[in-house]
């Protein structure tokens, strides 16, 4: 239990970054320490079995349009920005050698 919730709120971090990353390039202002309350609500909601997933997506553009006061449009740019900047450095950390993907591997 302990080294799940240390890997939770590494990805809490780490995607905060890439928001807060985000934002800047869609031009919103916003400050890390709201979006990372922001991406941990979000986090907690794709926590849910199924429809998670989906519902953590609406929650994240939801809260960026209340929290950061973006439009729906900017909103979802961050949102897709956000996920290109985080595979971009899931991949970067696979090639460094510092996470590995072979617990996934068939």
């Amino acid at each position: 239990m302990g080294v799940a919730a240390i890997i939770f709120a590494l990805d809490v971090l780490l995607t905060s970054f890439c928001v807060y990353l985000a934002s800047r390039l869609a031009w919103v202002k916003a400050e890390l320490k709201v979006l990372l309350s922001v991406v941990f609500v979000v986090s907690l909601v794709a926590l849910i079995p199924g429809w998670g997933w989906l519902l953590s997506i609406i929650a994240y553009i939801y809260l960026l349009m209340r929290v950061i006061n973006a439009d729906f449009k900017d909103a979802v740019w961050i949102v897709i920005y956000t996920k290109l900047l985080s595979a971009l450095v899931l991949l970067f950390l696979s090639q460094a050698g510092v996470i590995t993907f072979n617990r996934f591997a068939g």
